[in-house]
């Protein structure tokens, strides 16, 4: 068994601050060690200073204002400035956040870094080397994690495809993720989904597609769903598989444009779990859902959310809304 001795370490460099007033012409003190500070990108950095004069001692900054540089390596681009918050002003300190967003726009290099003072008329520099120089060693590095990969969509086409069996089943696909990598993850976000899902491959030269996965089966499922898909592939698509049943139909009705109740006119049958209940018409905002029988037709509809501006479809009619009893979507599909 091994064990390691992890620390929160935070960076903090002590830096020389010319006093002017004429009080350092006989100085004990002159050679500054410059000490090298890393920047991680990906998370926020905290980077702490204590300005000492030509004695060793803290120089008040009361009334100054402080800039942070980072410039690259031949000293030709300035890659970022920000500025810095004062601290403890009596003694010197001083702090600059250099936070994750930041570092996004750096790349991984080593550079250099420097500190402009303001105070009164004098603009000045901070000295953090034993030759009077202005610029210090920052190492840009990509050690705490990678640049996130963004997700990218994949379209999902309505139930298109060959028909399905007996139980009311369509198969139909997504589009294609090319060249994918070795692991690729997926994520799906299901509306009262009954059926199953799986995922398939294919190199460039092969004729048919294969199974890349398991088959998931849901029944009335909701809610994002993440997968991993390993393999060597040139292609992978998400194959569906939505139970759908038949033939159930209801009516809804309404009070004051709000829908308060809906009777079911047709069970339907062959539904494999409770389907998904959508109620179109000219208002908005209506939910509900439902029940099977024992011979899988639907039993009941229960009105969850009434929603609003429901009126009649047409002139003198009763019928508020159209009620559409399936199996389901999927509604969202997303891979990296």
């Amino acid at each position: 068994m091994y064990s390691t001795t992890a620390y929160l370490y935070q960076q903090k460099a002590r830096v020389l601050l010319v006093e002017t007033n004429g009080s350092y012409f006989t100085a004990r003190y002159e050679p500054v060690y410059a000490k090298s500070l890393t920047l991680n990108r990906g998370v926020d950095n905290v980077l702490l200073f204590e300005f000492v004069n030509q004695d060793q001692k803290p120089v008040n900054i009361t009334g100054s204002t402080f800039v942070f540089r980072i410039i690259n390596q031949n000293g030709l681009v300035l890659l970022l400035e920000k500025p810095m918050q004062i601290i403890a002003p009596s003694r010197g300190r001083v702090k600059v956040v250099v936070d994750s967003a930041d570092t996004d726009r750096l790349l991984a290099q080593p550079a250099s870094y420097s500190i402009l003072r303001t105070q009164g008329n004098y603009t000045e520099a901070v000295y953090v080397d034993d030759e009077a120089g202005a610029r210090g060693d920052i190492n840009i590095v990509d050690s705490v994690g990678p640049k996130p990969v963004p997700s990218k969509h994949l379209t999902i086409p309505d139930i298109y495809g060959p028909p399905g069996d007996s139980a009311g089943q369509a198969e139909y696909f997504s589009s294609e993720v090319i060249e994918p990598l070795f692991t690729t993850t997926f994520q799906l976000y299901l509306d009262v989904y009954t059926g199953t899902i799986k995922f398939q491959g294919k190199q460039d030269d092969d004729l048919e597609w294969t199974d890349a996965s398991y088959s998931y089966e849901y029944a009335a499922e909701s809610g994002w769903k993440v997968y991993e898909v390993s393999g060597y592939y040139d292609r992978l698509r998400v194959a569906l598989n939505n139970r759908l049943g038949y033939s159930a139909q209801a009516n809804v009705t309404a009070t004051n444009g709000v829908i308060t109740s809906a009777s079911v006119t047709a069970a339907g049958y062959n539904y494999a779990a409770p389907p998904r209940i959508r109620i179109f018409g000219n208002g908005a905002g209506a939910e509900a859902t439902s029940t099977l029988n024992g011979a899988g037709g639907v039993a009941s509809i229960t009105i969850t959310q009434g929603g609003s501006g429901y009126t009649p479809l047409a002139i003198g009619g009763s019928q508020c809304g159209t009620v559409v009893i399936d199996g389901g979507a999927v509604l969202d599909i997303s891979y990296r």
